[in-house]
């Protein structure tokens, strides 16, 4: 199985457990996922305001190679819950990532993968101020407990990444879901 293979039916598997969700139980993930968005949007605000989009820039994004397994289940339930169309993955770019282009991450803040969110590299580090990098610590804390909020309420590992959902290297499935009707 190809990456696009992967990507597809690792989609189709996040879609189906989305779709068989009981109301109550969605109604909870959707609680947690608006939680994991918006933390998501304010950990890039707070690096954006220290300088990391011209960092990146000059960069050219060292942090991006290799990305493609970076966006999870958690992630793609996070899309899903909005019903906003995701960018395609272009898995003929490596090693770049492929949900990124020559203007950087084609995602929009809050559906970037976790990892993605959560790396500061040293030069951006380097430029945050001491409240900045105390609110970055607590929102990575309040992200993870979000991803743990949702695994637990799902019964299942979400932050896998999404083209390894899709199946075992030998072509096998993964095991069934818990969550039924």
């Amino acid at each position: 199985m190809n990456d696009q293979e992967a990507w597809d039916r690792g989609v189709r598997l996040m879609e189906e457990i989305h779709d068989r969700l009981p109301h109550d139980l969605r109604q909870q993930l959707e609680a947690v996922l608006a939680g994991y968005r918006r933390r998501k949007e304010e950990m890039l605000a707070l690096t954006v305001a220290g300088g990391s989009a011209g960092i990146c820039r000059a960069c050219g994004g060292q942090c991006c190679l290799n990305g493609k397994y970076r966006f999870s289940g958690l992630d793609l339930l996070a899309v899903l819950e909005q019903k906003t169309p995701l960018p395609a993955p272009d898995f003929t770019q490596k090693p770049l990532c492929p949900y990124g282009d020559a203007g950087g991450c084609r995602m929009p803040a809050r559906f970037r993968p976790l990892d993605c969110v959560l790396f500061i590299c040293e030069a951006i580090a380097d430029r945050l101020e001491e409240p900045a990098t105390h609110t970055l610590t607590r929102l990575e804390q309040e992200l993870r407990q979000s991803m743990g909020l949702a695994e637990t309420l799902l019964g299942q590992r979400l932050g896998q990444p999404l083209l390894l959902l899709a199946g075992h290297p030998d072509g096998t499935d993964t095991p069934r879901r818990r969550v039924t009707n």
